[in-house]
């Protein structure tokens, strides 16, 4: 069973715990006028509300979630994976808090499941689910750092509690105007519309941008590289053709989702106004002010065209924080821009000491 699906049993087991109150609509569906249909209808959507809500935003909901969504996907004891995920997590929710201090109120829960799939998930109520996949298919935090960071950008802004609302809220409003209200039908009817609607996470294209800029921030705030915002979806086009179903969740798979390129060009251009619009990359080049800088060498773990990104990260950090206005020197094999590092070159790659004298020629 996909993570997914567990995730949408799970919360199915758990918002049927929490039932909605006595009395709000018949026991037996009954012809009655529009006014009456209305009137009940309002009374369910409202329920429903304080439902969502009470996952969403309580830690009470945020442990039944927790609790119910561990034991449909599992938990990975694996103290590597677990110290892994617990710093990236708590280096996050610093970044969000410094910006954000909403977060203190409910802060994240989180854990690894035994899960080979590329993905992971923010429920309601900021529990975040990584699957073990994620960290063997990345290598380095700062990849993991930008799709928790957009989860966590998910989960600020509410985008998948509102979205099961408005769903909801459709299926509802049809069956007041069908004049079918009825009592354990219409709770069913809820439960398999919010099931369905957790399964899918359909977050629409506009809350997509959001919490991919918002990731931008989180991270950059944290002390991760920048250019990895970009470096993961040049990582997903070179991965994902070969293997599309290691790659699933909200993030990969919605026909409606900006695309992996438009996704690393934006970024790609993020990093470009960070740097004042002197470090760029194009076709896995970076230039400094128009000037070719370097193609980096390709590792056994990383493509060329995605360590340009991480290149371009370090540049736009430089010069963003001033270091450009010093040196660019060489100290113990790595290329350092003032004190910020920028590169360790690889076999392939110029020296540092050379790539000092370019810098220094075109900063």
């Amino acid at each position: 069973m996909h993570m997914k699906k567990k995730i949408a049993a799970a919360c199915v087991a758990a918002m049927a715990a929490f039932s909605l109150p006595m009395g709000i609509v018949p026991v037996q569906p009954v012809q009655a006028d529009l006014i009456t249909d209305v009137i009940g209808g309002f009374q369910v959507k409202s329920a429903l509300s304080k439902q969502i809500k009470h996952y969403d935003t309580t830690k009470e909901g945020q442990s039944e979630i927790y609790q119910s969504v561990t034991k449909q996907t599992g938990v990975l004891n694996n103290s590597y994976y677990d110290e892994r995920l617990a710093s990236i997590m708590n280096r996050l929710s610093a970044s969000i808090a410094q910006t954000d201090p909403s977060i203190k109120t409910l802060p994240y829960r989180w854990y690894v499941s035994p899960d080979t799939t590329f993905n992971a998930a923010c429920t309601m109520g900021h529990v975040m689910v990584v699957n073990k996949g994620m960290f063997d298919l990345v290598s380095n935090d700062d990849e993991i750092a930008v799709v928790l960071g957009h989860e966590m950008g998910h989960g600020q802004k509410h985008h998948v509690a509102n979205s099961t609302q408005k769903k909801v809220n459709v299926e509802i409003g049809k069956m007041v105007l069908a004049d079918t209200i009825g009592g354990s039908g219409l709770n069913n009817l809820i439960l398999n519309t919010v099931s369905n609607q957790i399964e899918t996470v359909h977050i629409d294209r506009a809350a997509e941008w959001e919490a991919d800029n918002l990731s931008f921030g989180y991270i950059t705030r944290a002390g991760y590289n920048p250019g990895a915002t970009a470096a993961i979806w040049q990582r997903v086009m070179e991965k994902q053709g070969d293997n599309a179903s290691n790659f699933v969740g909200e993030i990969f798979s919605p026909s409606d989702h900006p695309s992996n390129q438009e996704r690393r060009d934006n970024y790609a251009n993020k990093l470009y106004e960070m740097s004042g619009k002197h470090a760029s990359v194009k076709d896995g080049t970076v230039y400094v002010n128009g000037n070719k800088f370097i193609k980096p060498a390709a590792t056994s773990s990383m493509s060329s065209a995605e360590r340009s990104y991480f290149v371009l990260g370090n540049l736009a950090a430089a010069y963003q924080n001033g270091h450009s206005k010093q040196q660019a020197t060489a100290s113990g094999g790595t290329l350092y821009l003032g004190a910020q590092n920028i590169m360790t070159p690889v076999n392939g790659d110029p020296s540092a000491e050379e790539l000092a004298t370019q810098l220094n020629k075109i900063k």
